[in-house]
């Protein structure tokens, strides 16, 4: 594993304890095992570092997988828990996790992680409670053989409030600029009395749709989409299974079709999928062949998906959910997937090719896909050689039950994952039906993917129930809004400098300059003289890249 994938989840000594502990007595283990005791058989005791003398907890003498440390702590209805850990085991390699054991015995996951000998690696993740109780905070490995050790653990608990005010201040850091205005005459003098008028044109966050075949037929599809999104991924008509039905016969008749539509709109387009490996949804016709043949098949099928619409997507699906299944790695062998990885950079290099997979947000239980082993797979990817100075992105697909989603986990997840500097897209999101919450559970979900700066674009898997959207609809057969479309027309708002912007000039004790917060994106700027009434008009960008960036303006006296 590299050295960057290295460093992020194994260190020499462990990190502070995040929030100083919060909730938790003797997070340091400074005091012994004090506030802690030991759960199931087993015992724990205090352990030294001989190289640092820090100080941790040891589970050892284990037989049973949860037997560890414990300390008592109280969950209460409504709040939101963030947990941390710093673990280590006494020889080889674990997986430790985190468990919330409840009053009544219910056993909830609280985060997993990949915990080494000879290095602290950081278990991060939490919980929503929907109840008042009582709980064991304990830690679990399947291998009773080895001690488990900690360090620095956290559990700080949030209200609904407190979590969504650390949105809203994340969303000012990471999504808006201080712009300063500068408005001067030709000889350079300050202009003083002046407005300034100021209208966004386009966002800087990419917020996208998935999109159907039958947008080619529904002029009020058509209007829908393109009024408010300038993203999307086709849901379908890009896949295998559906532009080579039949074997030796492609048929792109309906993504060129779509395709030419988003160009016509200005939309940016998301390739999905070049490959599933997931053996159910392959075409018909390749789950029978010899590994001989399926070798050739996928050898056309990629390069002729890739090569017809290089140029043309911002980003490929290389193999879909990689980690859940391994169909081309049975047939073709254990790099198959990475040499693919290298083949579409080859043919479409200006796209980032994207890693997709389900579960590593949504589902905390989800031992297959959970952050540690996604960094894993992606870096098996990555040092394929040949793929070294591939662009890569990391997609998660963004797909919740209809339970309260966990955005503590969530969050942490995002974190981890954030820490190795690819693009993190959300690339398929939507909430199950059959929840009344269903809009209030996505509009959290689309908040915390926003708030988080190493998300770099959204994507929502729904549309128009008229389209065939039956999980999780925008709009119903006559294209009026459900309660997750009015969410999306709401987001769309609020992220979003007001069209109304009006900034006043003056020179006295400010030399001409004018400041404003405006969210990243294309503005039109449009300065009237205080005198004349005459106008000058402007385009500028708003980016991170430029903080606390100055536009000039020069106007005729």
């Amino acid at each position: 594993m590299s050295t960057m994938f290295n460093e992020a989840q194994c260190l020499a000594e462990p990190g502070r304890a995040h929030y100083g502990g919060g909730r938790i007595v003797n997070p340091e283990f400074n005091r012994g095992v004090e506030g802690w005791t030991v759960f199931g058989q087993g015992a724990i005791k205090q352990g030294t570092s001989k190289e640092s003398g820090n100080r941790f907890i040891v589970a050892h003498s284990r037989r049973k997988p949860l037997d560890s440390f414990s300390q008592k702590i109280l969950l209460e209805n409504g709040k939101f828990y963030s947990f941390s850990a710093w673990v280590q085991i006494s020889e080889g390699s674990e997986t430790v996790a985190a468990i919330f054991k409840t009053s009544d015995g219910k056993l909830l996951y609280g985060g997993k992680v990949l915990a080494k000998h000879g290095c602290w690696s950081l278990l991060k993740g939490g919980l929503v409670a929907n109840f008042t109780s009582s709980a064991h905070i304990i830690f679990k490995s399947n291998n009773t053989g080895v001690e488990i050790w900690a360090d620095n653990v956290s559990l700080q608990s949030f209200t609904k409030e407190q979590w969504r005010s650390h949105q809203d201040k994340s969303i000012d850091k990471v999504r808006k600029q201080r712009v300063r205005f500068h408005i001067t005459y030709a000889n350079k003098t300050a202009m003083e009395g002046g407005v300034i008028s100021i209208k966004q044109i386009k966002s800087g966050f990419p917020f996208g749709c998935g999109m159907n075949h039958y947008i080619l037929t529904n002029t009020d599809y058509q209007d829908w989409f393109a009024s408010r999104f300038k993203f999307t991924t086709f849901t379908n008509e890009m896949k295998w299974y559906s532009t080579e039905k039949i074997e030796g016969v492609e048929n792109y008749t309906i993504p060129d079709a779509m395709v030419k539509f988003c160009e016509k709109n200005g939309i940016s387009i998301r390739g999905h999928n070049i490959f599933w490996d997931n053996p159910k949804h392959q075409p018909e016709w390749v789950k029978t062949l010899s590994p001989e043949d399926l070798k050739e098949a996928a050898a056309r099928r990629i390069n002729s998906v890739t090569t017809r619409y290089a140029g043309k997507l911002i980003h490929w699906d290389v193999m879909n959910e990689n980690l859940h299944f391994r169909f081309y790695e049975d047939n073709l062998g254990n790099n198959a997937s990475a040499e693919y990885y290298r083949t579409a950079h080859l043919l479409d290099p200006q796209a980032i090719m994207f890693l997709n997979e389900y579960n590593t947000i949504e589902f905390n239980n989800d031992e297959t896909v959970n952050a540690h082993n996604y960094s894993i797979k992606l870096e098996e990817i990555i040092s394929y050689p040949g793929n070294g100075n591939m662009c890569v992105g990391i997609g998660l697909q963004g797909h919740f039950n209809s339970g309260k989603p966990n955005l503590p986990y969530m969050r942490s997840a995002l974190d981890l994952l954030g820490s190795f500097g690819f693009p993190i897209w959300l690339t398929e999101v939507d909430v199950d039906k059959g929840s009344p919450s269903q809009a209030e559970y996505f509009e959290e979900i689309l908040r915390e993917a926003y708030s988080h700066p190493a998300v770099k674009g959204i994507i929502s898997f729904a549309g128009p129930e008229a389209a065939g959207f039956k999980v999780m609809p925008l709009t119903d057969k006559d294209f009026k809004n459900t309660a997750a479309g009015d969410v999306v027309d709401k987001l769309l708002g609020e992220w979003k400098s007001g069209d109304d912007l009006v900034v006043e000039t003056s020179a006295a004790g400010n030399n001409g300059f004018s400041e404003i917060s405006l969210f990243h994106g294309d503005y039109n700027l449009t300065i009237k003289h205080p005198v004349t009434n005459s106008s000058t008009s402007i385009s500028f960008k708003v980016t991170k890249d430029l903080p606390r960036g100055t536009v000039y303006v020069q106007i005729d006296a």
